[in-house]
């Protein structure tokens, strides 16, 4: 540790020595296998979050990474891990882990943008780091940039002038400053689909440069128009045609703002439509019989929980596959144990597009008797944290329960942060499946309730914990034990599926 915080005051004191250069923030991350420090990462920021470059990263390891071009989809080796990213996803996998991540991943101007604070705690879970360091330091290229270029700081203007390029999925425009501007203060909106307005403090413009700008014929930009309102300048460009949003990217290599103006996918014929409908479409669903094999789950009264839950899925499954042309994915069929990481991972490789984990709860009450749906979320009760911890302890029986050690709170919160876009659909799910549990079943509606449940996390879809009644408590063990019962248990959830499938295909119908 005194070896790490030398070697971090030399880095401050070069820093601190080199107040005419470019100021950059850069990540630095130290090996846990060996306390070597890796080459310094440069830290940009992409709508007010800071991001690094998957190339910089793969530069600072001295390492490649295969590309997918079709899915933007890399893969890569730190030390002896392997690492999928993908544009545009929340996720990303560590051999056979998934970590979700409270940003996506942005693919930029060619580039690969990873999120820095959820990947450095991805590296950290890991095991690959073990210290983290941000220091503003010395970009040499900006050196050499000041060499060879009109010293920036020696114009009275922070705004120097504008580019505009047309690409195929939207407009870039790159805004040039000066070294001494402060970028991250930028805002940038979207008025009425024909404005775009740039805001930034403490700045003074070239009035004359960017109103000259060149602008490319027919395309998203029609006229830009810059104005010094006392201590803040604006830029307005005037818009043609729909767009669907902007970013905003800080680079210091050169001092740049860059602006991209996103317009929206159109699709123009009607049998692309249909396929990004079918896409979307309700057809195929997992099913998840809690516990199996050496792990019988909750016991009482005569009663294995293993039993009741592939009896109930192997039922519902059943009316799935009659009744419907939904195909079925079973996490196990028969009487094996799989490990819990394991199931939401064939879930996301089968294409699964609802998740639905069936259980049988328990509880030293033997009092406590109902039905419940659980939603994967930090447990607000301690009833429900309770629950959680029962069901999660399964990974003392599995043979690698230590990849679990490191699965703390805060990890917890990254995994339900990213799964916000499938909470809406969950909870209706979750829902539905309470109503229909309440006019179908005897006993205690416990209502739609939320947990930390790691059977749950990783699932790229919708998805539902179901506790179907305590089989602690003799009066449920009873129902639970009858063939007719659990036949009634999975018309419940059949029903509720299928109201779920209408409501969720009918946002999709033209």
């Amino acid at each position: 540790m005194k070896r790490t915080r030398i070697i971090i005051l030399i880095l401050l004191l070069l820093v601190s020595t080199s107040a005419l250069h470019a100021r950059r923030t850069e990540l630095i991350l130290q090996k846990a296998s060996n306390d070597r420090y890796v080459q310094a990462i440069p830290v940009y920021v992409i709508n007010q979050y800071q991001y690094i470059s998957l190339q910089d990263l793969l530069d600072a390891y001295k390492i490649s990474a295969f590309l997918n071009p079709a899915v933007r989809k890399s893969v890569f080796r730190l030390d002896n891990l392997k690492f999928k990213v993908t544009a545009y996803n929340h996720y990303i996998m560590v051999e056979d882990k998934t970590f979700q991540m409270s940003h996506s991943v942005i693919y930029f101007d060619g580039e690969t943008y990873i999120p820095m604070e959820d990947f450095v705690n991805i590296l950290k879970l890991t095991g690959l780091v073990s210290d983290v360091t941000i220091l503003t330091g010395t970009d040499s290229a900006d050196i050499q940039v000041q060499k060879t270029e009109e010293r920036p700081e020696l114009s009275p203007f922070d705004i120097l002038s504008a580019s505009i390029e047309e690409r195929p999925n939207g407009t870039l425009i790159r805004i040039r400053t000066a070294n001494r501007y402060d970028a991250k203060s930028v805002k940038a909106w979207i008025n009425r689909d024909e404005w775009l307005y740039v805001t930034l403090p403490g700045a003074i413009v070239n009035k004359a440069g960017l109103d000259h700008t060149a602008i490319p014929e027919h395309g998203s930009i029609r006229t830009v128009a810059a104005d010094q309102l006392e201590g803040t300048s604006q830029l307005t460009f005037r818009l043609r045609g729909t767009v669907e949003g902007v970013d905003v990217l800080h680079r210091d290599s050169p001092p740049e703002i860059l602006l991209t103006i996103r317009r929206p996918y159109v699709i123009d014929q009607s049998h692309y439509l249909d396929q990004e409908r079918q896409k979307w479409k309700l057809d195929k669903i997992v099913l998840d019989a809690g516990h199996g094999g050496h792990d019988p789950g909750a016991r009482g009264n005569g009663l294995q929980e293993k039993d009741i839950t592939l009896d109930v899925v192997r039922r519902l499954g059943k009316l799935i596959e009659t009744r419907t042309d939904i195909e079925v994915i079973y996490t196990r069929d028969t009487d094996v144990f799989v490990p819990l990481w394991e199931r939401t991972k064939l879930a996301n490789e089968a294409g699964g597009k609802v998740f639905l984990s069936i259980h049988v709860n328990a509880n030293k009450n033997s009092k406590a008797s109902g039905f419940e749906t659980y939603l994967l979320r930090p447990g607000k009760t301690d009833a429900a944290i309770a629950v959680a911890e029962m069901e999660n302890a399964v990974i003392k029986l599995e043979n690698n329960s230590e990849q679990y050690d490191k699965l703390s709170a805060e990890q917890l919160i990254l995994a339900t942060m990213a799964q916000s876009s499938f909470m809406q659909e969950s909870e209706t799910l979750a829902d539905l499946t309470q109503s229909e549990f309440d006019r179908k079943l005897v006993g205690q509606n416990r209502g739609v309730k939320q947990a930390g449940f790691i059977v749950l996390i990783g699932a790229s879809m919708p998805n539902v914990l179901i506790e179907l009644g305590f089989i602690s408590n003799k009066y449920d063990a009873k129902r639970l034990k009858t063939a007719a019962y659990r036949q009634k248990a999975a018309e419940g959830i059949f029903e509720a599926l299928m109201k779920y499938k209408t409501r969720h295909e009918k946002l999709l119908s033209p």
